[in-house]
């Protein structure tokens, strides 16, 4: 790691210094105007202005090839779709169709490691509508829901600490074995919805 940022600091340098003598010298031989070769009415001339012209297009090509060639190989290198990835969509009174166009963009991925985790920041009746929209989306034997009273910061009415932390450990569970989870949960803000999601994902 400390070895790829040295080079990549001498590069800057490298380019930096290259950049500034070359526009140095072309100014210089700009200003002098010394002629290699010229005709007796200056019909053509080359000289040092044009030699460092010349120059300066020849290894600019040559770093383009070289570029280019560093280019290539790495796109023919089979790239390793070996890591899992979490999604993790936050919800709250969202148009029906804009999220249903967004879950539908959602399912259409290829990423074989996915896990999409769509937590609904609000559980009342007029909250179910997303719940059922992401079941008809994901398939309804494909995706597990849940309905919370709480979130991990605030129990829900009526509940003792062993009930919260009962119903936290669900969440985590149902989060961890499942690839397409929605959870309702009680009312804290977009903060409190991917604390959520990640507080369940963990280290997973």
């Amino acid at each position: 790691m400390h070895c790829e940022r040295f080079i990549c600091i001498l590069r800057i340098i490298g380019t930096t210094l290259f950049g500034v003598s070359l526009l140095l010298g072309i100014t210089a031989a700009y200003i002098v105007g010394y002629q290699f070769i010229q005709t007796d009415n200056y019909y053509f001339s080359f000289g040092l202005y044009g030699a460092f012209l010349a120059s300066h297009l020849i290894i600019q090509s040559l770093f383009a090839f070289l570029e280019h060639r560093k280019m290539r190989k790495s796109l023919e290198t089979p790239i390793k779709l070996n890591k899992t990835v979490a999604l993790c969509i936050a919800a709250y009174q969202e148009d029906p169709d804009y999220l249903r166009k967004c879950l539908q963009s959602v399912k259409r991925l290829t990423y074989p490691g996915i896990k999409v985790v769509m937590v609904i920041d609000g559980n009342s009746d007029d909250d179910l509508y997303m719940m059922d929209i992401f079941s008809e989306v994901m398939g309804r034997d494909k995706s597990a829901t849940y309905i919370w009273r709480n979130n991990f910061h605030e129990k829900g009415p009526g509940e003792t600490d062993a009930s919260h932390k009962e119903s936290s450990q669900h969440v985590t569970q149902l989060v961890l074995a499942n690839k397409s989870v929605c959870i309702m949960q009680k009312w804290g803000g977009k903060r409190e919805v991917m604390y959520t999601a990640f507080r369940a994902l963990g280290r997973s």
